[in-house]
């Protein structure tokens, strides 16, 4: 079977086991993906390129870790996000475009959009207010304070449904797929 026809996660092991040719298919793959992603959250572009080889080395050194029966994109975006977030926390080295608690947040978001899920059906599960706030941020992507002038409540009352929200769907989801 040619290389290109394989799946994210054939070309895992492939990697896992040497071959630099299925390292350099998943690279070309989802290598504008990462740095979107990096380059979303951090404003230096520099700072983001940094970050971006950085997720690269992690996959490469951590590759015997990745578990051949998961899908690989949401473990390489657990990297990149952890990656992000290392730098982040290191404070004012770093400019980030996104305040730091988002970006778990976000990522969390992605990573279930990465699987291809259709997120809608596990929304109508949340309570009212959680399910608001959730698609305003993410689907209409709003601010915290303009969904919070919607809803007539507190900016920091939004994060924290949006972030029980995001919660509550990574649960859902995952029960979803135990049945």
């Amino acid at each position: 079977m040619e290389l290109l026809n394989r799946t994210d996660e054939e070309l895992m092991v492939l990697y896992q086991n040497g071959s630099e040719a299925a390292f350099q298919i998943l690279y070309d793959r989802h290598s504008s993906k990462i740095f979107g992603f990096i380059s979303s959250r951090i404003s230096n572009k520099e700072t983001a390129n940094e970050i971006f080889q950085d997720v690269f080395i992690k996959i490469h050194k951590s590759k015997q870790l990745y578990n051949k029966s998961l899908p690989l994109l949401p473990w390489i975006f657990t990297i990149t996000r952890n990656a992000v977030f290392d730098y982040a926390k290191r404070g004012s080295k770093v400019e980030t475009a996104v305040p730091i608690e988002e970006i778990d947040e976000r990522a969390a978001m992605e990573d279930q959009n990465e699987l291809g899920l259709d997120l809608k059906p596990s929304l109508l599960k949340l309570p009212t207010q959680q399910k608001l706030a959730v698609e305003m941020r993410y689907y209409d992507e709003k601010t915290f304070e303009e969904i919070a002038e919607a809803l007539n409540t507190s900016p920091m009352n939004i994060r924290k449904l949006v972030s029980r929200g995001v919660k509550r769907l990574k649960e859902i989801i995952k029960e979803g797929e135990k049945s």
